[in-house]
């Protein structure tokens, strides 16, 4: 059982701590995949090990990120999940990738599992007191959430219509209530955005 962390970036200097902030806090559980959105010098020359897919131009994020999904699916049939992270977004929970997935084989009624964050869009996904986990009635902003391979089985992956960044996250956060799953916010895991 593994998790796969799909990250599409074109600024290298959000990319390089955001994976950095991986390797440290989730040095054995991850695989992480790049969509690469117009980045400059690093391929060749990344002190760690990580995964390069083309981006396609022009950036479409909800592409981006099946490419990364599919690309994890695909290769590795042990991906349990992707965890689908913005390149501005630092992981500052040991574990907390691997924590937020197994929440959701716990929970297999979760269809997409946010981290909380210190900036975002949804006042359910910041940091709170009380319980670890919390459902979300409406959507999740993808800021860092985990989407279970059954979730994409189910529902598919994120939709084509969205040509800028905002707006697919919503829509993908109601096909996943529509198919009758949950949406849930994990206090565990923290990234700071």
């Amino acid at each position: 059982m593994s998790l796969a962390v799909v990250i599409p970036s074109r600024n290298i200097d959000n990319l390089i701590p955001c994976v950095e902030a991986i390797r440290q806090y989730e040095p054995d559980a991850t695989r992480i995949i790049v969509i690469d959105d117009g980045l400059k010098g690093l391929k060749g020359n990344a002190p760690y090990r990580i995964y390069w897919l083309e981006g396609v131009k022009p950036f479409i994020f909800a592409r981006a990120i099946n490419a990364g999904i599919r690309y994890a699916l695909d290769c590795w049939p042990d991906v349990t999940v992707a965890t689908l992270l913005n390149d501005d977004a630092l992981l500052e929970t040991p574990g907390g990738f691997t924590a937020m997935q197994r929440i959701c084989q716990e929970h297999p009624d979760i269809g997409v599992l946010s981290a909380v964050t210190n900036s975002v869009g949804n006042p359910n996904q910041l940091r709170q007191y009380g319980p670890s986990l919390r459902y979300e009635p409406r959507m999740l902003c993808f800021v860092a959430v985990l989407i279970p391979r059954r979730t994409i089985e189910k529902v598919g992956f994120l939709p084509k219509e969205f040509t800028s960044y905002g707006f697919d996250d919503d829509s993908y956060s109601r096909s996943v209530l529509n198919a009758g799953l949950k949406l849930a916010v994990y206090n565990g895991c923290f990234v700071d955005h």
